[in-house]
């Protein structure tokens, strides 16, 4: 008996570990000290949507289901920053956030982007781009792009299929899936490493049938179609908006203090762009595709640039 209760225990501690190890296989990079605005705390995180407390940025397993009850109850009231280090609400995400006139030297935020808002809501959004070569220059940066959806009329939350320069503190390109940030929480699916050249397809799209207004169940998916991998975010709750604020195409940074820090292509070109109509069909008018480009913030002297048509998006920097 006292070795099945040892053997059992031992069956315990184990489980217990490879569930803790699979729930924070990997953290976003830590603030860095050199480029984080005043304020913000020297162990938050860097997210698509700002700095978060580390116990409020969560990894889920793919196939695994978030329900909105299991968001940690102290994230709702912890405070999280925008890129520009201003206290954000806990229950929406910070996103293109213009640049203070009194900010860091460094750039941190939204960049560049194109962005279409419909009067209906999107059932979905598909593009693919190609990850760029590696930065010339690292010096703790974090760079993030990605097309998404959000709700124009009560931003809750996000959803995006994430490519990411060293956005798990690792000097690498990898992806992941997220959602963020209701209840003070972002959630993000397991990273993968991925390779400069990589094919990289994101999609988002919801589990409800054709005209769903506003589905409660979405999946966001990253792939990376060179080496067949992916990750995905399933089942993952639209916190009750109605997504019809588009993202063709979006770059994104924390800690760029020169031209360098960027990737050293100087350009990415988001293709194949589709939205999905409430009927879950593909809109293929492109009159009603118009997206536009924006240049967001401008610094370091770098070829800021953005063009967008009905398809493709094409990101200078």
């Amino acid at each position: 008996m006292k070795l099945l209760a040892s053997l059992l225990n031992r069956i315990l501690l184990l489980m217990a570990a490879l569930a803790a190890s699979s729930t924070w296989a990997a953290l976003p990079t830590t603030a860095n000290a050199a480029s984080r605005p005043t304020g913000v705390p020297q162990n938050y995180l860097i997210t698509p949507f700002g700095y978060f407390h580390p116990s409020c940025v969560r990894e889920v397993a793919d196939g695994a289901r978030l329900m909105d009850a299991d968001a940690p109850p102290a994230c709702a009231s912890r405070a999280h920053f925008d890129a520009q280090g201003k206290t954000a609400a806990a229950t929406g995400p910070t996103t293109k956030t213009p640049r203070a006139a009194n900010s860091l030297a460094a750039i941190n935020g939204w960049v560049e982007d194109s962005e279409l808002v419909a009067t209906s809501p999107y059932a979905g959004i598909n593009a693919s781009w190609q990850v760029p070569a590696a930065p010339a220059s690292r010096g703790g940066q974090v760079v993030y792009f990605f097309p998404g959806l959000q709700d124009s009329h009560s931003v809750q939350s996000i959803l995006q299929p994430v490519l990411g320069w060293n956005a798990f503190g690792d000097q690498a390109w990898t992806i992941a899936s997220w959602n963020c940030c209701r209840n003070g929480a972002a959630n993000y699916s397991t990273p993968r490493t991925v390779s400069s050249g990589d094919l990289i397809v994101g999609r988002v799209w919801h589990d409800c049938a054709a005209g769903a207004a506003a589905c409660g169940s979405w999946n966001v998916e990253t792939r990376d179609a060179t080496q067949n991998t992916l990750t995905t975010l399933s089942h993952t709750s639209n916190y009750g908006q109605s997504f019809n604020w588009a993202f063709g195409g979006v770059l994104e940074v924390y800690g760029v203090a020169n031209c360098q820090n960027y990737p050293a292509d100087g350009v990415i070109s988001f293709g194949n762009i589709q939205l999905l109509d409430i009927n879950k069909q593909i809109i293929s008018n492109p009159a009603s595709l118009a997206w536009s480009a924006n240049v967001l913030q401008q610094g370091c002297g770098c070829n800021y640039h953005a063009a967008a048509s009905a398809a493709a998006t094409a990101l200078s920097y």
